[in-house]
């Protein structure tokens, strides 16, 4: 038998899903190569190719990442390793154009979408989960306790979830909640973000909830703006 010439596709379970105004591509931890579960150039490189990445033409055509810094994005989920949490969540900045992951921050609005994702994926305990049901209502709101790696702290996101017709809970999806820059509605996740800012520094900077800031010479109309700093 003549040996193939390249090595056949492999096949690894993943979730691609918005949160807020992002897309990304999520992953469980125990789901990826053994090689791939630990920090370092084979997981990045594994990870650069999901997504399509580097790309010089900038649309990462070959892969999940659609071409905007919205969309090239990606997450692994993990089993909680710290008491009172339920999901270790780290997140990864895939550059487009360059072979490079940024794991130094974390993604506000992907952070929507892990306590529905890990409650999927089976990693939340399926009886805190059931446990968040109204009985009357059949439905109800389950409270997942993330712990985002990045940045080392703690997110607390409410997930609706309800009862289908087999008595399986399921997260809920569709709703009628709409937020600006995404086009249709969905269900509402609520997230708490548990002490921000560490003790070096600041949530407000200047002090000042709202500021006037300086915008003369940008190509507005006009020579100041209202906004927060954070």
């Amino acid at each position: 038998m003549t040996k193939p010439k390249f090595a056949p596709q492999i096949s690894i379970p993943a979730t691609y899903m918005r949160g807020g105004t992002s897309k990304g591509t999520f992953f469980k931890l125990s789901d990826l190569p053994e090689r791939c579960q630990v920090a370092g150039s084979p997981r990045d490189n594994f990870l650069l190719r999901v997504i399509g990445s580097p790309d010089p033409y900038g649309k990462q055509i070959d892969g999940l990442g659609n071409g905007s810094s919205s969309t090239s994005k990606t997450v692994i989920l993990s089993k909680a390793s710290r008491a009172d949490h339920d999901v270790n969540y780290l997140f990864g900045q895939v550059n487009i154009a360059k072979p490079m992951i940024d794991w130094a921050g974390n993604c506000g609005n992907l952070t929507a979408a892990v306590g529905a994702c890990a409650i999927n994926m089976g990693i939340v305990d399926a009886d805190k989960v059931s446990s968040s049901i109204d009985v009357d209502a059949d439905s109800g709101i389950c409270e997942v306790r993330i712990w985002q790696e990045n940045i080392g702290k703690t997110i607390i996101a409410h997930v609706p979830v309800y009862k289908d017709a087999n008595d399986k809970v399921q997260v809920q999806e569709t709703g009628d909640f709409e937020l600006d820059g995404v086009t249709f509605p969905a269900a509402e996740v609520k997230i708490e973000f548990i002490d921000p800012v560490d003790s070096s520094s600041d949530m407000f900077p200047t002090n000042n909830l709202v500021d006037d800031f300086d915008v003369s010479g940008c190509g507005l109309d006009k020579d100041s703006i209202k906004a927060t700093f954070i």
